[in-house]
């Protein structure tokens, strides 16, 4: 089938990111040219990824600035599926969405509660929001892909 040779890239399900409803939204800024190699390796940038903004453009993340998350809503004409789509940096700026505390999202990406421990959550079935929500109790992503929640506390 067409689709084993496509390549596949990380997927965002965007449940509760409070950043779009009043447009904290950075939609015009280009990767810095220091930052291409690590957050678009191919010149394709993926869903999911945490950033931070300089006056360079689109960098990775400190552990203490300002979060953001990658989510450009995919457009595929050629087929559907979130997992088929990223942003070729060459043609178009990616979105950034400013984190909120209590925002909320699924992603196939592991570990970002690692990488940003104490500010970003995963939400599995040993914390106690997970009994207040039955969505928490869904770990597939749209197209059956393992997902995991997350939580941005601040």
């Amino acid at each position: 089938m067409i689709y084993d040779i496509l390549p596949t890239y990380h997927q965002v399900e965007a449940n509760n990111l409070k950043g779009l409803q009043p447009g904290f939204v950075v939609a015009q800024m280009d990767v810095a040219a220091s930052a291409k190699s690590t957050l678009a390796p191919n010149g394709m940038m993926e869903n999911g990824l945490i950033c931070g903004i300089s006056a360079d453009g689109i960098v990775p993340a400190a552990s203490d600035g300002v979060l953001f998350i990658h989510y450009t809503e995919p457009l595929n004409t050629f087929a559907k599926g979130a997992k088929y789509f990223a942003v070729n940096i060459e043609d178009e700026c990616p979105r950034l969405v400013q984190l909120i505390p209590g925002d909320e999202w699924m992603s196939d990406i592991a570990g970002l509660d690692s990488d940003f421990a104490g500010r970003i959550v995963e939400i599995t079935s040993d914390k106690g929001q997970y009994d207040h929500d039955d969505w928490y109790a869904c770990d597939e992503l749209p197209d059956g892909t393992k997902g995991h929640h997350y939580m941005f506390l601040g």
